[in-house]
């Protein structure tokens, strides 16, 4: 096999990789973690380094280089395990209200604004549509009974707000923006809900192999609360027993994809029914690596 041979969308991830500095160990970890079988996730990875840079590849096949995580990568799981109470971030005081460790789930306090909060759903409501999920079996974007509410996101660093907000996800988590997915804005009903489900995508089936190609595996996932509920409308863990009721200009943040691409079953969680009032929630989904709509 020859590096020419291998996918644009592939050669162009392996080149960005390297050049931000990925260990081979890295790179290969985060393939395999994408679905790709671990022989020719290794072979990708040495065509990538003999043609991209020649003495690393030497180096790692000698058994010389040193196993380490990209500099600022953490496994997803220890991502805020040793985090202050309040962390301060550029633009504004981020607080940990509560942390579970296994699996991971953090709570934060005052990750947006009132008036952001306001302002996404104000942006959001004109461009509202029914919610989809990703059907495992093919790869489309389906209408499911599970999911009930009606969403729009924004691109990328789309607006200044967007901008603010991903910036600063990205100060809290320790994680670069280009490993985040656009912001999705969804609008919950009374009596709208999002049945328990994974955020993660198996990569033995075959509809995922689309999606995993676009930055590899989904590590972690934040909800940030945009308005109060009168009742229902929490965030449920019903592996651990957990409920987060929303709170306006609150977030809870779970992880349960390490770099390895182990994947933690106990972050099942769903959304509850809407028992009074309407639901606002904006919700963004980190990968592995940047983020690449194909």
């Amino acid at each position: 096999m020859k590096f020419e041979s291998l996918a644009a969308d592939l050669q162009a991830w392996l080149k960005d990789s390297i050049g931000r500095g990925c260990t081979f160990e890295m790179m290969e970890q985060s393939l395999r973690a994408a679905g790709y079988q671990p022989g020719f996730a290794r072979q990708a990875v040495e065509l990538a380094f003999t043609r991209l840079a020649p003495q690393a590849a030497a180096r790692a096949a000698d058994g010389t280089a040193p196993a380490q995580q990209e500099e600022g990568q953490p496994d997803a799981h220890s991502i805020l395990a040793e985090s202050p109470n309040t962390i301060e971030t550029s633009d504004r005081p981020v607080h940990i209200l509560m942390a579970l460790n296994a699996p991971r789930i953090v709570l934060f306090g005052n990750l947006l604004a009132a008036e952001e909060c306001d302002a996404l759903i104000e942006m959001a409501r004109p461009r509202l549509q029914r919610s989809t999920v990703v059907n495992a079996e093919t790869g489309a974007y389906d209408v499911h009974e599970a999911r009930t509410s009606r969403g729009t996101y924004f691109e990328r660093g789309e607006n200044d707000l967007i901008r603010r907000i991903e910036n600063r996800i990205a100060e809290v988590i320790e994680r670069p923006v280009e490993h985040g997915e656009p912001i999705q804005v969804l609008h919950y009903l009374p009596g709208a809900e999002y049945k328990p489900h994974y955020d993660y995508f198996d990569p033995k089936l075959p509809g995922n192999e689309r999606v995993l190609a676009m930055g590899g595996q989904r590590v972690a996932t934040i909800v940030m609360y945009l308005n109060d509920v009168v009742a229902g409308g929490s965030t449920v863990f019903p592996q651990v027993g957990l409920d987060v009721l929303p709170r306006k200009g609150n977030a809870v943040f779970f992880a349960y994809s390490s770099e390895r691409g182990e994947l933690d079953a106990r972050t099942l969680h769903g959304g509850s029914p809407v028992a009074e009032g309407e639901k606002w929630i904006a919700t963004k989904w980190i990968r592995v690596g940047p983020y690449r709509p194909l």
